[in-house]
């Protein structure tokens, strides 16, 4: 409609104010990008919004892409011409990004954002119902979701997910904050108590498997040790020394929902058998322990489950 400009999307105009924008108080030409690169004027095309970012960058805009793109905005016709710029509560950065998603260009990969940023994104999307921002972002929240490891990432993410209701992704990091303080839970997630009762509930699975680490079940006794052999008491012994002394450090060895720390210690001590055990049941007993508490652990409820 006002020309193509097949190099420079919104992300390249983002620092185009009325002919010029600033770099250490100097005005810049029309044609020097942010990012250093130059265009031929036939290329650009018209701005007719200045946006203001929170950190005072002053980005260029198009008031029929916001229409087109998004529900959040008013429509093209409702704003009425000013070069006075319209204030946002979100960085520059993030207006960049969220500007690029709502232009017909390829959207800009999200993979070397960091989480900080990535979730600064899904929430301005979300915020000004920007369609294809909100899938791209949910899509790549859901997969790193996959693969966090540290519980402030996962917290982050779960907030994000209690938030605007991506139950997947709150599944995918329940597990990773099952040791987390519940005081600090709560503060996280001020405003959703829904969300944070069932992860309450959630979190009670794996506090009931710590009772299953400290106490050998009933049915495990399928059999008994035979002829004086104390190889059995030996290894649970052996394990109690090992495992943690706290729920919380069970629910610390528990997280992600893994058995793989456990089987660790399981089997770490199968030596004590091995050398001293004269009889078969107390191989049969560890066996059956161990399965037990595999089996529990593989059986929890995911966090949706409880909403």
């Amino acid at each position: 409609m006002y020309g193509r400009a097949p190099e420079v999307g919104l992300l390249h105009l983002a620092s185009i104010v009325l002919g010029h924008t600033m770099r250490n108080g100097r005005p810049l030409p029309l044609l020097e990008m942010v990012v250093g690169k130059k265009v031929h004027l036939s290329e650009l095309i018209p701005i007719d919004l200045i946006l203001r970012s929170s950190d005072q960058e002053l980005i260029g805009a198009h008031k029929a892409n916001l229409e087109h793109f998004s529900d959040g905005f008013p429509s093209a016709d409702s704003v009425s011409d000013s070069k006075e710029p319209v204030d946002l509560s979100e960085n520059g950065a993030t207006l960049k990004l969220l500007l690029s998603g709502m232009h017909k260009q390829k959207f800009p990969t999200l993979s070397g954002l960091g989480s900080d940023q990535l979730l600064a994104l899904a929430e301005a999307g979300e915020k000004y119902f920007v369609y294809g921002v909100m899938a791209a972002c949910s899509e790549h929240i859901r997969a790193e979701g996959r693969l966090v490891k540290d519980g402030r990432t996962a917290i982050a993410y779960f907030a994000y997910a209690a938030k605007f209701g991506y139950l997947d992704v709150a599944d995918a990091v329940a597990p990773f904050m099952v040791d987390l303080d519940t005081t600090y839970m709560k503060s996280r997630l001020t405003g959703y108590d829904t969300a944070f009762l069932a992860w309450m509930r959630y979190r009670e699975q794996f506090v009931e498997l710590s009772d299953a680490l400290t106490s050998i079940p009933a049915n495990v006794h399928v059999v008994a040790p035979r002829d004086g052999c104390t190889a059995w008491a030996n290894y649970v012994a052996a394990m109690r020394v090992t495992l943690p002394m706290t729920v919380k450090g069970h629910l610390k060895m528990l997280r992600g929902a893994s058995f793989d720390r456990l089987e660790g210690i399981f089997d770490a001590h199968y030596y004590v058998l091995r050398q001293t055990c004269r009889c078969r049941a107390c191989c049969e007993m560890v066996s059956t322990w161990k399965a037990e508490v595999r089996k529990n652990l593989s059986a929890t409820k995911p966090f949706s489950s409880f909403l």
